[in-house]
Parts: C-alpha cells; sequence; structure tokens
C-alpha cells in the first residue's frame, strides 16, 4: 500500500515540476525583456486626459459661419449676444460670411459695458434691386433693461470704433475710394424695434417701428428707406449731423432712419435725443414716449461686393439706463 502510493505520488509530481519549470522559464523570459509578469494584476486603466483649459487670464478667438447662431461670451457686466444673421442666404448659394469674436477668459473688459472685439469678414454678389441685403451680422444688447418704455430710458450712451478694410480678417482699414473702387454696398447702423406692445417690441419680424443710425453708408444700393422723398428731420449728434428719413418695408414695418452723409467712425455720444426728436414730429404713424423699446443691436447690413472685406469693431460700449425695468 505504501509503495503504491508513492508511486502515485510520483506520478503526480512529475507533471507538475514540467509545468512548473515551463512558467518558470517563461517568466525569466518576460522578465529578461521588460514585460509584466505572467499573472500580474491588471493594472488601473489611464483616464483621457482632458482638453486644457484656457489659461485664466488670456484671451480665446473663435470663428463663427453659420447661417444664424447666437455667441453671448462670459462677462462680469453687460451680456452681449453676436450672430452671423445671413438671414437672405443659403448654404450653396453664392458668397460667404464669418465672424471673428476675441474674448477674454476672465470675462473682464474695460468697463461693465464694454463688448468683446470682433470681425465681420463678407463677400456677396449683388441681389436683386428690390431684396439686395444678404445679412445683418450684429452684436446685440442683451440687457434685462428690455423691453423698456422709451420715456423710462434716460441715456442710451454709445462709445464706438470701427473700420472696413479689404482681404479677410484684416484690421487695416481702407479709404473710402478703395471700398467704393471694389463696389462695396453696405452701412455701419445700430438697429432697434419698437412697439406699443412689449412682446412684439422684441422681435424684430413683429415690432411695428424700426429705428435705425446709420454712421456709414457706402455703396449707390446703400440707401435709407425713403431717401429719395427726402429727409423730415435734422439733428447733430457728436459733432456729426444725421438726416432722418422714413418709410415703410416689405414687412409693412414703418422705418425711420438717422443717416450721415459722411461715415462716422468713431462716436462717443448719447443716441437717446434720435429717439425722443420723433415724439416732436408731425406725421401721424410714429412712435409714443409709452411704447416699447425692445431690441438694440449694432451691425451691417451685407449688401455686396466684388473682394472679401471685413468690418473691425477694436472698440464698442453700449449704456442704456432706464429709470425702471419693464421687463415683468
Amino acid at each position: 500500500m505504501t509503495i503504491r502510493i508513492l508511486v502515485n505520488a510520483a506520478l503526480l509530481a512529475i507533471p507538475i515540476a514540467v509545468t512548473l519549470g515551463i512558467l518558470f522559464g517563461l517568466q525569466s523570459h518576460r522578465a529578461a525583456t521588460g514585460q509584466p509578469p505572467l499573472f500580474a494584476p491588471e493594472p488601473p486603466p489611464i483616464p483621457s486626459p482632458k482638453p486644457p483649459a484656457p489659461p485664466k487670464n488670456g484671451i480665446t478667438k473663435t470663428r463663427y459661419c453659420q447661417k444664424s447662431f447666437g455667441i453671448t461670451p462670459d462677462t462680469k457686466g453687460q451680456q452681449y449676444t453676436l450672430n452671423p444673421n445671413q438671414w437672405n442666404w443659403n448654404p450653396g448659394e453664392p458668397g460667404a460670411l464669418c465672424v471673428n469674436v476675441t474674448t477674454f477668459n476672465n470675462g473682464t473688459y474695460a468697463t461693465s459695458t464694454t463688448a468683446p472685439q470682433f470681425m465681420i469678414s463678407w463677400q456677396y454678389p449683388p441681389g436683386p434691386a428690390d431684396d439686395p441685403v444678404h445679412a445683418f451680422p450684429n452684436i446685440q444688447v442683451d440687457s434685462g433693461v428690455f423691453p423698456a418704455t422709451i420715456s423710462s430710458i434716460s441715456k442710451v450712451d454709445v462709445d464706438l470704433e470701427w473700420s472696413y478694410g479689404i482681404g479677410n480678417e484684416t484690421t487695416v482699414a481702407a479709404s473710402l475710394a478703395d471700398l467704393q473702387a471694389d463696389n462695396l454696398n453696405t452701412n455701419v447702423a445700430i438697429d432697434m424695434f419698437i412697439d406699443s406692445d412689449k412682446q412684439a417690441a422684441q422681435n424684430p419680424s413683429k415690432a411695428k417701428y424700426e429705428l435705425m443710425v446709420w454712421f456709414a453708408a457706402i455703396g449707390p444700393a446703400t440707401q435709407p428707406i425713403g431717401f429719395a422723398q427726402g429727409p423730415v428731420s435734422t439733428q447733430t449728434l457728436d459733432g456729426n449731423q444725421f438726416n432722418l428719413y422714413t418709410g415703410v418695408n416689405q414687412q409693412q414695418q414703418n422705418v425711420l432712419t438717422w443717416y450721415t452723409n459722411t461715415p462716422v467712425e468713431k462716436f462717443n455720444g448719447d443716441i437717446s435725443p434720435l429717439i425722443n426728436s420723433l415724439f416732436k414730429l408731425t406725421a401721424t404713424d410714429l412712435p409714443k414716449s409709452g411704447d416699447y423699446l425692445g431690441y438694440l443691436a449694432l451691425g451691417s447690413e451685407a449688401f455686396s461686393v466684388d473682394k472679401t472685406v471685413t468690418l473691425y469693431v477694436p472698440k464698442l460700449s453700449i449704456d442704456i439706463e432706464a429709470a425702471t425695468s419693464s421687463s415683468t
């Protein structure tokens, strides 16, 4: 019996010894070649690296070429929303437009009402005479002050510098003669909408009145509605003369445009007198002081041009003060 047990033990030991010998040999080979042990535990998964956060005190430059898209950079004061707003252009059609925005990552600007710097590069062929505008790229005041009754607004301070240059994403201003030689048709304007209904006043397609302040009109196709009938009023602001033209657009909105004959590339003043002076006119269908101002934006109506041009706005601040907010 004892001999049988010893024989069985010997027979069992032989394959174990052979297996261990093979394993020890493999282990020595893996160790010699720098490989991990055969039965080492699986290492924990390595997490995918997160993209580095932008420097807190750095700047970010972003490009937007969508047909329409709201861009609201972080600020620690008044909010602004930028929009390519290619409302009369569709992908695949001739032409293109992009908005380039420079934002401070810490959200701090020169003042609490300073907007981020931006530039708009575009090129479109001429459109039909009765529908020549392709887009109105703009920066809108996104403030809790709107909608507000006009009588409650004590000031609309605008501090603006802009230039138009020839080329893509250029900050170099071109002369008016060079822009006209490239058949540029455009304006630089503040666009406002007014209605007796506060909800309609916030909707550019539903408001009864559109009030514009043009700081430039470049090209023969760029004329305010009612231009042929002549101005109905004249006013001077920040040393610049503005003439008022009135008419009705395709949406049957009453359009009132304060227009300057000479481009005003730098402006620093309160434009509320241009709004309030409407109440002194004798025409019947005009806004009233109790109506609501629900929308205000600065932009450029892009008509047409032979070469790519860029509107560069290095400085913009719009400070609106109202006695009380009428948004509730």
